[in-house]
């Protein structure tokens, strides 16, 4: 319930009053649907007065989408939403004669006729430079009078009617309480900055004076330093806030009020972090390159390499992809910008080469990525090593070197607790931690590593929901837990629907995985109505691999489960070139393990050539070294690689493939029948 005065930025003080935050990819709207969507609530707005426009355009929103939602508002007019029954009340206000009651009464009302929202004794004392026990007995007697009203919790609440008492001060008074507001506005940005960076206590009273310290922003339109760095301060307390559309614009509202174009500069570059932190990497793109405009020489160099990274290295956060022309004529600009002797400038520099030499998004090359992570090793700055380790195993997994991708990813995780959450430059290194860790220990077969991963970003408050439910499909898929991927690929999907329906082709094989499971149950219908969510998540215009790749796999394992070798055989990727040759998506592995098992059972001549070439697989994933195990048991009849093939299914939990396993083993049988059945699978035909 939202008991206090509305602010001017209505959404925000919803989400406040409800706990809620803005996330990655999942807009504050969405937050604020999600709280209120289940259940009866009820939303109560007092003070609606010149903000009903807002508070109607919102609330009718919210109505709309939860049907159990009721909302309350205290307001002068009716708000004009469907359904809306107005009921007129006596007013909680008696104003009084301004005549009644003193100069110095006008004086203190005159100073908080400035704030926005409740105050507190020590705001009120500052805005009117008396002492603390004098604005106290002011505010007192103003309660008195009933021209203020003062809240269990000790805040006062302005009336609408305070414009008109204060309109009574003179415009030099009020003109001073403007004044004294901006020096309090800056002292209390600093105190609560403060306190985010040593962790103490801060956003309840963030909460409170929020308004006020954007009313100061709002309150200049020129540059001037103390409103650029209030400006600032609020855009990172935003940011810390998790209001992070809110903290991106406030960060380019301070650009506009800076005095100079180095720090103008620096705040759209903070603003680009926020927008990547947000998951949209065209805002992003497009902030990099003004600040880039601007600014020393190695602010523009870092501004305009890290452009380049953002448009090789994070292609699913555009709509469409950068031009690679367009990322070289960037690049050499910022390489002509580069002083020669920072390192910073330098780390940037090697990043946005290893990124863009090869052409290919997601696909840096590998020999400039160790020349990019030592220039980040020597800069000591975490979130800069956390990005070259990134290059690192980005290049290990194009190259199919999935075991060194995945320790690459086990040092950024060791990183992860060093990188603090309130700076914007960090958020998208936490954001793509938790998104690129499930999918190395994926590539690389560690099932249990995978799940603990999702775990991992599932609890983390930078990832929105469906970027969170997405990540648990296919590890539990491949784990056999089939009922509970496919409760969080209905969660996924779902989620994804009601922000908008971004782009997130990495989320097209999470729907297959779905898919997968239900035609591993013989539910057909489920499985076509999952397969083609997976197309319209992998937009076919645009080619990462990633969907292909798990398709490779998906589609020929459902087929042999079917008995179906002729579909299996027509699916599989056989490999044109040896592993080490062949460049590599995340599921490649588990393609060409199934391929060498399908040509075994299919009694393709074949078969010995494609088990050896699928051996560098089993080397990098431990999914595909078990497969390769039984399908040379099947092979060649042999039951000590049966046994082998179960103790590597049981070590990396994958139950469904070591139940079909059993059934290899006569006296076993009836045991895999039974594990398959709790799974609520039917037999595979080509065990009988």
């Amino acid at each position: 319930m939202l008991t206090g005065p509305i602010s001017d930025t209505f959404p925000q003080a919803v989400a406040v009053a409800l706990g809620v935050v803005e996330r990655p990819a999942e807009p504050l709207a969405e937050a604020l649907r999600t709280a209120l969507r289940h259940g009866r609530r009820l939303l109560v707005v007092r003070g609606c007065g010149h903000r009903s426009a807002e508070v109607a355009e919102v609330a009718g929103e919210l109505l709309g989408a939860c049907p159990e939602l009721t909302v309350l508002a205290e307001s002068p007019v009716p708000l004009g939403i469907n359904g809306e029954y107005a009921v007129t009340i006596p007013g909680r206000w008696t104003p009084v004669d301004p005549a009644a009651l003193t100069e110095a009464d006008h004086d203190v009302l005159t100073a908080v006729s400035v704030l926005c929202r409740v105050f507190d004794t020590a705001m009120a004392a500052e805005f009117t430079g008396i002492p603390t026990a004098t604005a106290e007995a002011a505010l007192t007697r103003l309660a008195e009078l009933r021209v203020l009203l003062r809240e269990q919790n000790g805040w006062w609440v302005p009336p609408e009617t305070r414009t008109r008492w204060a309109v009574n001060g003179s415009e030099a008074k009020r003109a001073a309480a403007v004044e004294r507001r901006a020096e309090w506005a800056e002292k209390e940005a600093d105190e609560l900055r403060a306190a985010v960076e040593t962790g103490t206590a801060w956003r309840d009273r963030f909460d409170l004076v929020a308004d006020d310290l954007r009313a100061t922003v709002l309150a200049r339109t020129r540059p001037d330093a103390r409103h650029h760095h209030i400006a600032r301060v609020l855009a990172e307390l935003l940011y810390a806030r998790q209001f992070l559309a809110e903290a991106r614009a406030t960060f380019e509202s301070a650009a506009a009020l800076a005095v100079d174009d180095r720090a103008a500069a620096r705040d759209l570059r903070s603003a680009a972090d926020v927008a990547m932190t947000e998951h949209r990497g065209e805002p992003a793109f497009a902030l990099l390159k003004r600040a880039g405009r601007g600014g020393d020489r190695a602010g523009r160099a870092v501004a305009l390499a890290y452009a380049v990274c953002v448009g090789n290295r994070f292609p699913a956060t555009f709509t469409e992809p950068v031009p690679h022309e367009e990322l070289c004529e960037l690049l050499a600009e910022a390489e002509q910008a580069a002083p020669p002797d920072d390192p910073i400038a330098g780390a940037y520099l090697a990043a946005a080469r290893a990124w863009n030499a090869t052409g290919e998004k997601t696909t840096p090359d590998p020999d400039l990525t160790v020349v990019a992570l030592a220039a980040a090793r020597a800069t000591g700055q975490p979130v800069l090593i956390s990005a070259a380790l990134d290059a690192v195993a980005s290049a290990d997994g194009a190259a199919g070197r999935f075991a060194r991708a995945h320790d690459s990813c086990g040092e950024r995780l060791s990183l992860f607790e060093r990188l603090p959450r309130h700076e914007p430059q960090i958020g998208v290194e936490i954001v793509d931690t938790l998104h690129v860790v499930p999918l190395a220990a994926l590539a690389a077969g560690r099932l249990p590593d995978a799940v603990r991963a999702a775990e991992l970003s599932w609890e983390d408050p930078f990832r929105g929901l469906y970027m969170r439910a997405g990540k648990f499909v296919v590890p539990l898929a491949l784990t056999g837990d089939f009922d509970k991927a496919l409760e969080y690929a209905e969660t996924t999907w779902d989620a994804w629907q009601r922000v908008g329906r971004p782009p997130a082709r990495w989320l097209a094989p999470a729907a297959h995985a779905a898919g997968l499971v239900h035609g591993l149950r013989g539910q057909a219908a489920q499985y076509d109505e999952w397969a083609g969510r997976a197309l319209e998540l992998s937009t076919p215009e645009v080619h990462s691999g990633l969907a292909e790749s798990f398709t490779a796999f998906a589609v020929p394992r459902l087929a042999l489960h079917r008995g179906d070798i002729d579909t299996a055989r027509s699916a599989v990727v056989r490999p044109a070139a040896p592993w080490e040759e062949t460049p590599h998506q995340v599921y490649d592995a588990y393609a060409w393990a199934i391929a060498a098992e399908t040509a075994v059972m299919a009694g393709d001549p074949e078969a010995e050539s494609l088990l050896r070439a699928a051996e560098p697989a089993a080397r990098e994933n431990s999914w595909a070294a078990a497969c390769l195990t039984r399908a040379r048991a099947r092979l060649r009849r042999d039951p000590a690689a049966l046994a082998q093939a179960l103790a590597d299914w049981q070590a990396i939990g994958a139950r469904f493939e070591h139940a079909c396993t059993l059934l290899l083993v006569p006296e076993r049988r009836d045991e895999g029948t039974a594990a398959l059945a709790a799974l609520g699978c039917r037999v595979p035909v080509d065990s009988l």
